[in-house]
């Protein structure tokens, strides 16, 4: 993440010394805080602002999720639909173009605006119905692969799927911090108990809100 983009935690910090000390840098206080990656279920969230009837500002979102950490990277994981998906009867393929030029154009803005690892999987019709499929998946193996190399030592989740506990366990096993953010209404019991930490987003909407 760089820092024309978002705050870091290092914008909070004091440098200034008492007496004598010598200063310290701001590069040398950033490797000394604990090293952070944020795991976005973008779908999951979606929703979560739709039902709170408000717009997420992301840079919000992040520079309140990563105060006081080393912010090393944000993942944004979310379904795109496809032509096979298109329900003719419900709706124009103008309009059914349309959305999905404006969802590119938003996941586009994470990627080059905020720098946000974008992951994206075609959406599924199941059943009659539109599905993510392979989400969950691909969350749980980066927060892995990322944890088992090292790569943070604290990780937010944004997510409510109890599919994802095991990794959450494993990681906690391997002495990593999980901490899971969601909305009140968004989220599992048992989720909430396996986490280190949990975030109530419906508590700071202020914060996180356009």
């Amino acid at each position: 993440m760089t820092e024309k983009n978002l705050k870091t935690s290092k914008d909070c910090t004091n440098y200034n010394t008492r007496g004598g000390e010598e200063q310290s840098s701001p590069s040398n206080n950033i490797l000394l805080l604990e090293r952070l990656m944020i795991f976005i279920d973008g779908g999951n969230l979606f929703k979560c602002a739709k039902s709170e009837d408000i717009k997420i500002d992301f840079r919000k979102l992040v520079s309140f999720l990563s105060k006081k950490y080393n912010l090393i990277r944000v993942y944004y994981y979310t379904g795109v639909p496809i032509e096979k998906t298109w329900d003719k009867d419900k709706i124009s393929k103008e309009l059914f173009e349309k959305n999905l030029n404006k969802q590119k154009s938003f996941l586009d803005s994470l990627a080059f605006d905020l720098n946000f690892h974008v992951v994206t999987k075609p959406l599924v019709v199941e059943e009659g119905k539109t599905k993510e499929k392979g989400i969950d998946v691909s969350m749980a193996s980066d927060i892995i692969w990322h944890g088992l190399s090292n790569n943070y030592d604290t990780f937010v989740l944004i997510s409510g799927d109890k599919d994802l506990m095991d990794c959450l366990i494993r990681m906690k096993d391997n002495g990593k911090r999980v901490i899971v953010a969601n909305f009140e209404s968004r989220i599992s019991r048992e989720v909430k108990k396996i986490a280190d930490k949990y975030i109530n987003l419906s508590e700071h909407l202020g914060e996180i809100q356009k």
